[in-house]
């Protein structure tokens, strides 16, 4: 990490007041251009365009960069990313090119080990060795089911009990396969497997290799990314207006004015209207935000003196009140520190922002007294999320909805004109929900602008 990249940010924000202006197009040099968001796709979109050779102003609502991605360093000794935590998939992968250009540290945290239980019976190899057939077996049937037109916009949790049937799996099998595929998909998508389309299978790659984490936090990629940037942050923008003299921003702390915008707003923050648009959205991509969903994807950090867990890379948990399936991930071996995180989609993600700390603290420490006895401790310490209330955020990550079709987030990121663009990983055609698909979509924006000339 540059030891002048957060002391930069500091100085954009104690001076931010007296360098925001209210000002015309006509004031800027041609080929100005405003980024609003200082998260992956905003920073990308930024740093290549200066490289380009324009000026660029980067306008953030929040006092940091990052966005989506945030690193919490309350515990001196292990900071813990609320967002995104993974690199998935190293191999070819662009943040993985940040991360060795920044010369960051990362380590790997794979989710093949499994180990699983069943209510307190902890799953042997022979009931495992079961229980993952039935799962490849289904999820392959799923992916034929999804190559058919007629079943294109049926949902996960509409096509799980036929292909179960078509498998002959009955009783606890067929209830725990149901269950894994509810979980993968508010695993992935942060809804319920109820509202995601099955043609979503045909558009998820992806990139091979380890999956890897940052011992550091991965807001070094965000920090990186800002170094030397004209960086506003705490500049909340409420409107958007353009016509044929350029566009103006308009912020709680001014307005800027410029050639073009690079709009990297939330999907959630596009979908409830928070920044107006003057003239507004074309109806086809009003329609088309509609139509995608905002999904919510929550944390819940245990801290503990030792270690009781099982030493595996994810611990998978049926039998829970209200959820089909629960998913552990130990830290320990990450980050030497007696840590575990619940990681939470969907709608079980939305039922427990609506508990106070304490109760989901609470609901936590059940699940795992239920596998692991009533003798396991009272954490130490905790740290949760809400992402779907964060007004800057209103989510973790896009999801195609039941009624959206593969066009939709092309028409998300179409151009208005040669004025306002929009990027995000929303706007991602393949690689949406990721942090390499936000990373990929601001490069697309800036390849765009610079063509203009």
């Amino acid at each position: 990490m540059s030891p002048n990249g957060p002391s930069k940010i500091r100085a954009n924000a104690s001076t931010a007041g007296r360098m925001c202006r209210s000002a015309d197009a006509s004031t800027q040099p041609t080929g100005s251009v405003l980024v609003i968001g200082a998260g992956i796709a905003g920073l990308t979109a930024a740093r290549d365009l200066v490289r380009d050779g324009r000026q660029v102003t980067v306008i953030e609502a929040r006092d940091r960069v990052g966005g989506r991605l945030s690193t919490d360093r309350t515990w001196q000794d292990m900071p813990l990313d609320l967002g995104a935590s993974w690199i998935h998939g190293v191999d070819g992968n662009p943040v993985t090119e940040l991360r060795d250009e920044f010369g960051l540290p990362t380590v790997v945290l794979n989710t093949d080990e499994i180990t699983t239980y069943s209510g307190s019976r902890h799953l042997d190899p022979a009931a495992m060795t079961e229980y993952g057939t039935d799962v490849e077996a289904a999820m392959a049937a799923i992916q034929d089911l999804s190559a058919q037109p007629a079943f294109a916009n049926t949902s996960f949790a509409a096509a799980v009990d036929p292909v179960l049937t078509q498998l002959g799996l009955t009783g606890i099998r067929a209830d725990h396969v149901r269950d894994t595929v509810h979980q993968f998909i508010q695993d992935a998508f942060g809804a319920d497997a109820g509202q995601v389309p099955l043609w979503i299978a045909r558009y998820e790659d992806g990139y091979g290799g380890d999956e890897v984490v940052f011992p550091r936090g991965y807001d070094e990629i965000a920090t990186g990314l800002a170094e030397g940037l004209d960086v506003r942050v705490g500049h909340v923008v409420d409107r958007i207006a353009h016509d044929a003299a350029g566009v103006r921003v308009h912020t709680d702390r001014g307005v800027f004015a410029a050639d073009h915008v690079v709009v990297t707003l939330p999907l959630g923050v596009l979908q409830a209207g928070a920044v107006a648009f003057d003239p507004p959205l074309p109806a086809a991509k009003q329609e088309a935000i509609g139509r995608l969903g905002m999904g919510v994807y929550n944390k819940l950090y245990l801290r503990f003196d030792t270690q009781f867990w099982d030493d595996a890379e994810v611990i998978a948990q049926f039998g829970l009140p209200n959820e089909s399936m629960a998913a552990w991930y130990p830290l320990h071996s990450v980050t030497g520190v007696p840590v575990i995180v619940a990681l939470r989609g969907g709608s079980v993600a939305r039922r427990i922002e609506n508990l106070d700390d304490t109760a989901t603290v609470a609901e936590g420490m059940r699940g795992l007294r239920a596998m692991y006895g009533e003798s396991v401790p009272e954490p130490r310490a905790y740290r949760l999320t809400r992402w779907s209330t964060d007004p800057y955020a209103r989510g973790s990550y896009s999801y195609p909805g039941i009624d959206s079709t593969p066009d939709d987030r092309a028409i998300v990121a179409e151009p208005i004109g040669n004025r306002v663009f929009f990027a995000g990983e929303a706007t991602h055609a393949t690689e949406a929900s990721t942090v390499h698909g936000a990373l990929l979509s601001g490069r697309r924006e800036a390849g765009l602008i610079s063509r203009i000339g």
